[in-house]
């Protein structure tokens, strides 16, 4: 009796135990499950979105390396071997809302050569909503005629100012016709053409620049023509671009500028500063030129540029893709100067390697 007594309360104590020891087993509590990273294909490739929203990002950017030999186009000078480094980084952010694309844009640039060592800064930082832009970036003066041609010497006769911060509102799209409006502050440097103060940089000003544009974009080509105020230069400038697809691989363009109150010693008005809108020597300038694309990899580029106070700029390169991202770009510069730029001509070149990403 004994024994059977103590056998039973051996096995109820051992299954008391293994109950417990049961009840105290630490359960895994289920894995959260894992956020992939998503595809965003709303706004074209390279968009994915941002864990936890439903806003869509593309990170992109390029590192480059000039090497410029000869004489500068820009100054006559000899370059010697004159190299130059940049690295960009852009950041584009764009949503789906009830008033249309909600789009901010950051692009960070790095600047490294002999002169100026090494140079960070805010090239672009903006906010774009139903049509209307507010931030800084290069004028809209310049961005809404492309530019001029796909040259890496373009602006050797100038055609634009230096990035400033803006509002703006267009009315239409890519294709079709689209009209613009906006302010912008004005920014960068002027030649003030007296040596007691060679350059002198702009300043704010009691009423913003005034700017305005229309533009017609066709299977053809497009047509375009941008116009601004200078309020505190007191001076306004204009240019108009045309743009024509001569066939599948052949473009060419021509554009002219004109600016109101030009004097090589006193600037617009007696005001002793540069038309924001008209950084040409003279009241007018011309430039033009061609695309051509003459094989699957190379493409010939052509621009010639003449101001009105003397000065040619002509320039020819070929833009060849070594591998898929991968581009360089020989150039050749030739510049005949003239007027307030002095006498003399300037040949020189540059080779261009960058990477996109």
């Amino acid at each position: 009796m004994t024994i059977k007594i103590f056998l039973l309360g051996s096995t109820a104590a051992l299954m008391t135990v293994t109950g417990a020891r049961a009840a105290d087993a630490i359960v895994a509590a289920d894995p959260e499950p894992l956020e992939y990273v998503r595809v965003c294909d709303a706004f074209g490739k390279g968009y994915f979105y941002i864990p936890g929203t439903e806003t869509c990002l593309k990170i992109s950017g390029y590192v480059r390396f000039d090497s410029n030999y000869g004489e500068s186009p820009y100054t006559g000078e000899s370059n010697g071997w004159d190299a130059f480094t940049r690295g960009t980084i852009m950041f584009d952010a764009r949503s789906d809302t009830e008033y249309g694309t909600l789009r901010s844009f950051i692009e960070l640039r790095s600047d490294a050569n002999n002169v100026t060592d090494t140079n960070t800064y805010l090239n672009a930082a903006y906010i774009e909503i139903a049509g209307f832009r507010a931030g800084y970036a290069d004028s809209r003066y310049d961005t809404w005629l492309n530019s001029a041609g796909n040259i890496i010497n373009d602006d050797v006769i100038d055609y634009t100012g230096d990035r400033t911060s803006q509002v703006s509102y267009v009315y239409g799209g890519d294709t079709g016709f689209a009209a613009l409006i906006g302010l912008e502050e004005g920014a960068g440097s002027y030649e003030t053409g007296f040596t007691a103060v060679p350059e002198v940089s702009y300043r704010g000003n009691d009423f913003p620049h005034v700017i305005g544009g229309v533009r017609y974009v066709g299977d053809w080509g497009e047509i375009a023509a941008i116009g601004g105020y200078d309020t505190r230069a007191d001076a306004f400038g204009g240019k108009v671009r045309l743009d024509v697809k001569l066939n599948d691989k052949v473009s060419v363009f021509v554009m002219g500028g004109y600016q109101s109150d030009w004097d090589n010693d006193k600037g617009p008005g007696g005001s002793r500063e540069r038309n924001y809108y008209g950084p040409w020597d003279g009241d007018w300038a011309v430039w033009g030129g061609f695309a051509a694309q003459m094989t699957e990899k190379a493409s010939l580029n052509v621009q010639a540029a003449y101001e009105e106070d003397g000065t040619f700029a002509g320039a020819l390169n070929v833009d060849y893709t070594v591998v898929d991202g991968l581009t360089v770009q020989p150039e050749i510069n030739y510049t005949d100067f003239s007027g307030v730029r002095g006498k003399g001509s300037a040949i020189g070149g540059t080779i261009r390697l960058q990477r996109n990403f």
